[in-house]
């Protein structure tokens, strides 16, 4: 790629992320957004990352050895280093048994690399972004600013020991909760138990060697900042600011709603289900249910298949398909859809940020009472229901007044750009 301008006079700032794009999974775009905008507010960021040049189709793609050399390309805005992924035996074999009841066996290989990597650098995979980053850092000795993105937390090993050798400052940005996590139950006992155990004072050792830790919530924000004894600041996902803000209205006799993203045990669909087979079955009513890649996550897409069951003619549940794409579905709904946690907050989603700078209505079920009903109260874009007659009574109103009665709050919704979102991070930066 050509330089178009000469970014001397920014500072740079080297970040460490497993994800960037070509990789096509979300977390790739949170560091997307931060490259495209850093210069904007003074800094010229160089991307450490593994090798992408393989499409993921499936989990166990991740997994998967790609890249024989390192590649280097720099842009106007930012430079990336791509990394070669070797994947470790244990890898290799998850790869190789995939599918099969031999797949079972390799859970020895898994405990033991989760017990090994709270010790060594050598045997977490993608080391090889650390040994890059302490060198790149030694031959530009003049950046003293790090940040390293989780997940892998694994990673947040590379700030420990870059800060110990190197004395950078350095930045742990959680998009995920890590030992804190409420998404599934603590481990107290056995070979599970030890392991947590381990990673909790990993987490504890690594992370205390930072300067700050960011995350996607205040919740997770104060809940992290709190564990590992250290300042937090929030610091959202944001959308992209090539989104359309004002979505011209859709023309078409079925009422389409787009449902985009993962989908996990904690979120109750079955209510909003059981409302839109009604919509549909008993008040006659035209309406498109899109899951755009939940085929990626064969058991929540068996889920939604067996409720719909009855509708499956209404509901399309797709692989994963280009962003691009995934992004006109987005553009030609009439309604986006959010689904909570059951008795968990401060968990936002990817999604939630690129619904809002759609600018169309979005419907909230349950009321999470926290970070996503803030911001959808703020932008004025939410529909917030806490039942099944709620979210009939909710839909049908839309339907039957054919367009949106909600006011959107186009100065708010800029906020949660990834552009302004990126400003906070450079003041962060500056604070260093």
């Amino acid at each position: 790629m050509n330089i178009i301008k000469s970014y001397s006079f920014l500072k740079k700032v080297l970040i460490i992320s497993y994800f960037f794009p070509p990789c096509n999974l979300t977390a790739a775009q949170r560091i997307l957004g931060w490259a495209n905008y850093l210069s904007k507010y003074g800094y010229y960021p160089t991307i450490v990352t593994r090798n992408w040049d393989r499409t993921i189709s499936k989990p166990e793609d991740v997994l998967r050895s790609v890249g024989n050399s390192i590649r280097h390309e720099k842009n106007e805005n930012y430079e990336v280093y791509y990394l070669p992924y070797k994947a470790n035996f244990r890898d290799q074999m998850f790869t190789k048994l995939s599918g099969s009841k031999f797949q079972r066996l390799t859970k020895p290989l898994t405990v033991l690399n989760l017990i090994r990597e709270n010790f060594s650098l050598k045997s977490i995979p993608h080391s090889n972004l650390h040994t890059f980053s302490k060198k790149w850092l030694e031959e530009n000795s003049e950046v003293k600013k790090v940040i390293i993105s989780g997940n892998p937390f694994n990673q947040f090993f590379f700030g420990y020991h870059l800060q110990k050798t190197l004395d950078i400052s350095w930045i742990a940005d959680y998009r995920d909760d890590w030992n804190t996590t409420e998404l599934t139950p603590r481990k107290k006992n056995g070979v599970s138990g030890y392991i947590q155990r381990l990673q909790e004072k990993s987490e504890k050792k690594w992370v205390g060697s930072a300067k700050l830790i960011t995350s996607i919530s205040p919740y997770y924000a104060k809940k992290i900042g709190d564990f590992v004894n250290k300042p937090f600041a929030v610091l959202l996902n944001g959308y992209e600011n090539n989104q359309n803000l004002a979505s011209s209205k859709v023309v078409s006799d079925t009422f389409t709603i787009t449902y985009n993203g993962s989908l996990y045990d904690t979120q109750p669909i079955e209510a909003f289900m059981t409302a839109i087979s009604t919509l549909i079955l008993e008040k006659k009513y035209l309406i498109q249910l899109n899951f755009p890649g939940l085929s990626f996550d064969p058991k929540q897409a068996k889920r939604i298949s067996s409720l719909a069951r009855n509708i499956k003619k209404q509901v399309n549940i797709t692989n994963r398909i280009p962003r691009e794409e995934v992004l006109k579905l987005q553009e030609k709904s009439d309604l986006l859809l959010m689904i909570s946690h059951t008795n968990l907050r401060g968990i936002p989603s990817s999604k939630l940020y690129e619904y809002v700078g759609m600018g169309k209505p979005i419907l909230l079920y349950p009321d999470d009472k926290d970070i996503v009903s803030e911001t959808l109260t703020d932008t004025g874009l939410g529909i917030i229901c806490s039942s099944v007659k709620e979210i009939i009574e909710s839909i049908e109103k839309l339907i039957l007044q054919k367009e949106s009665q909600l006011k959107p709050n186009k100065e708010r919704i800029q906020f949660y750009s990834r552009k302004e979102q990126t400003k906070v991070l450079a003041q962060l930066l500056d604070q260093l």
